[in-house]
């Protein structure tokens, strides 16, 4: 089973895919800049691919609004 195929059966308002390679867990993230996602000491890159859509639609939509 590949990535696209295990992010497709994750529930969208929990996970967020941020590169070809990580997918994570929204209530996890510490914090975020421009080219990473902090949770606790790792530091998972943000892929050109899909920063539009993590900043547009999740941290815009889903951190901000809380």
């Amino acid at each position: 089973m590949n990535i696209k195929t295990i992010y497709e059966q994750m529930p969208e308002n929990i996970f967020v895919r941020v590169s070809k390679s990580y997918i994570v867990n929204a209530s996890h993230i510490d914090s975020v800049d421009n080219n990473f996602v902090y949770i606790g000491e790792n530091e998972i890159p943000i892929g050109n691919i899909y920063r539009d859509y993590f900043f547009d639609e999740f941290v815009t939509k889903k951190i901000l609004s809380k």
